[in-house]
Order: C-alpha cells, then sequence, then structure tokens
C-alpha cells in the first residue's frame, strides 16, 4: 500500500524537464555474499586460500579476504603491457617476483570504473591513497594485443616496503583447472548459485561473513571501537564486526537484554586532552539522551499479548563521525544499556586490551 501512494508522484517527476527523477535517483548498491573459510577464491589462473578464522566477501566486482588481523582486496582488471614494464608507467616504483615467477607491479593508477564504484561499498583494502600492486593472473605474458590480465591487490597493511611480499605470496599459481574454486565473477554475473557455493547473501542474515565472524565473543573479554572501549563480562556475549573493518554496529547481550553500539567512525577525543581521568560519557552534553516509549501491544511492534518495550538512545560527542551511539531497551532490560555506559572508557592507540587494529 505504501508503494501505491507513492506511484502519482514518482509519475509526476518523470514528466519534469531533462527527466529530473531519473537524475536524482542514486545507482542501486551492487549485491553483496559473504562465507567463512576454509575455501579457496580465484581469478585466472591465481587463487588465494582463505582460512578457517577468515571469510570471504564479494561485493560487485571486488572481493576481499578478511580476518581480525587483516584485509586484503582485489579486483581484476586488463592493462596494457607496455604501461607495466616502462619506468612511467603505473609500475615506476618496482616489481616483486613471487612464486612460480609469478609478477606483482606496484600500482599506482586509477581502479576500474565498476569497481570504484564498488569501492564506497567496500573501503577497506582500496582506500584513498593506500598502496596497490598489479598481479599477473596468467602465465603468459601478453595477449596478441599487447594486454594483460591483472589482478589489482591493495591492504591497509601494504606500506610500499619489502614486507608486503609476504601477503602478496597468498596469492598462488594454481588454479588452472582446479576444482572447488569460487570464482567472484560468477557470483557477481550470477552464474553461480550462491548457496550451492556456501555464500550467503547481505539482505539474508545481519550478521553475515562479509562483516562479522562466525560467532560471539564470549566473556570476560574488552571491546575497542573509534577510541573508546568498555569491558563485559562472564555470562555476557559481543557480536562485533571483524576487527580489520570500521563498519556495522556491535551488539553486546546478556540474557534476554541487547545493546547496540554504533559508531564511532573516526577516534572519539576528550573535551580535554590533558584529563587522563575524563570519562567518555562526559560528551553527553555535546549530544543527547532520548526516551522512546512503547508503541502498544501485540503486531506489528511485538509479539501477540506482549507490549513493545520503550527504548533509549545514548548519543556521546557531537560530530557525526565521531559520535558513538547506544540502544537499548527500557524498563527491566536497560541496566545493561546503563552499564555499559558507565564502564566506557577512553583507550590509547596500540591498547593491548583491543586486540587486532582496526584499520
Amino acid at each position: 500500500m505504501t508503494g501505491q501512494k507513492f506511484l502519482p508522484l514518482l509519475a509526476a517527476l518523470a514528466l519534469l524537464p531533462g527527466g529530473a527523477a531519473r537524475a536524482t535517483l542514486p545507482p542501486p548498491p551492487p549485491p553483496e555474499y559473504g562465507a567463512y573459510g576454509p575455501l579457496s577464491i580465484c581469478e585466472g589462473e591465481l587463487s588465494i586460500a582463505v582460512r578457517p578464522d577468515e571469510a570471504v566477501h564479494v561485493v560487485g566486482s571486488i572481493f576481499r579476504v578478511i580476518g581480525d588481523h587483516g584485509v586484503i582486496a582485489a579486483t581484476p582488471v586488463v592493462l596494457p603491457h607496455l604501461a607495466l614494464s616502462t619506468g612511467g608507467g603505473v609500475a615506476r616504483h618496482g616489481v616483486f617476483a613471487l612464486k612460480d615467477m609469478t609478477l606483482a607491479f606496484r600500482y599506482s593508477g586509477e581502479l576500474p570504473d565498476g569497481a570504484a564504484r564498488d569501492a564506497v561499498h567496500a573501503r577497506e583494502g582500496f582506500g584513498e591513497g593506500g598502496v596497490r600492486y598489479a598481479v599477473q593472473t596468467r602465465g603468459n605474458a601478453a595477449s596478441p594485443d599487447g594486454m594483460m590480465a591483472m589482478l589489482i591487490v591493495g591492504s591497509p597493511a601494504f606500506d610500499g616496503s619489502a614486507a608486503d611480499k609476504a601477503i602478496l605470496e597468498r596469492f598462488r599459481t594454481n588454479a588452472a583447472g582446479a576444482s572447488g574454486c569460487v570464482r567472484p565473477a560468477d557470483l557477481a554475473r550470477g552464474t553461480l548459485d550462491p548457496g550451492a557455493a556456501g555464500f550467503v547473501q547481505s539482505f539474508d542474515n545481519p550478521y553475515y561473513a562479509g562483516l562479522y565472524p562466525a560467532a560471539p565473543d564470549e566473556g570476560p573479554g574488552f571491546h575497542c571501537a573509534g577510541g573508546v572501549g568498555f569491558a563485559f563480562h562472564a555470562g555476557e556475549r559481543l557480536r562485533r564486526p571483524w576487527k580489520s573493518l570500521t563498519a556495522g554496529a556491535s551488539y553486546l547481550m546478556r540474557g534476554e537484554a541487547m545493546v547496540t553500539l554504533s559508531g564511532p567512525q573516526a577516534p572519539m577525543q576528550r573535551s580535554d586532552p590533558g584529563d587522563a581521568r575524563e570519562h567518555p560519557a562526559g560528551l553527553l552534553h555535546e549530544t543527547g539522551l532520548t526516551f522512546y516509549p512503547s508503541r502498544g501491544v501485540g503486531p506489528p511492534y511485538a509479539p501477540p499479548g506482549v507490549r513493545e518495550d520503550g527504548s533509549w538512545l545514548v548519543e556521546l560527542g557531537r560530530e557525526k563521525r565521531s559520535r558513538l551511539e547506544i540502544r537499548f531497551a527500557a524498563g527491566d532490560k536497560a541496566p545493561l544499556g546503563f552499564a555499559v555506559i558507565e564502564r566506557l572508557e577512553f583507550v590509547a592507540p596500540g591498547d593491548p586490551r583491543c586486540g587486532a587494529p582496526r584499520h
């Protein structure tokens, strides 16, 4: 019914000069899939093994191997052979000879148009200004027209030093004729059944492998995000994104109570940088505390005969990118939410309690 209400409006917009309705509609997001390792991902003759503690995330033309320790992103491209072999080309910074004599060229060119659009949905790995490499995907040097099939590879861990070679060598030239090897292009084209290959689409599971590890963390532990952290205790479970990602909400659960924490994308800052004892809740005066009353009993808000919980929204920080939002149910479930606020503390970069760094 809601969609029918908007049909006259959409029809009117379509009649505006210059096709204004079409001009303002954003392109649809690319399909996203995720699967947990172990499995193999292939492109051309290259393969990379996804380990049991990792996942693969496919978003349009990009695939990423993700674990708590880091991210490796890749997308196929066809490049002129001369551009890779001349000092003024995309490989002007040097070449790595990997195993099986596979070559990886330092890449300073642009991403293909499709990958550039998809990278908006897969920021880690192909971030602006990051170090990238172009790796041969076929053993033969070049096609008759001088073009070479390559894989552009990026990672937040790349720094342009010889240490990058160890990450690049996870790609092996052993995919020709390999069975059980998933090719991301087949997923993007719709020629591979995702379920049969062990992949889940993001819309089908909010905790899908492209964003979350397979199981929540069991307390006791410590969770960090964007310059703040908090302890969680025995009997509590934390469902949080891969530590190498900057996206995604975290969920702390104890019994039937759940606290949702979103953000911050940029590190939160103390109001007084010189006050080491400042509590993050001191930023509450810069944003807000909102109570939402229950909307009623039964469907569509709650099961039949059950009153929907009211809820609290606590926002810490003035700037949107460095704001932490905490949501939790009111009533008898609220104590866990307020306890999390009290447990918050500012954490320094590299705090050992945070585990793997968040890129």
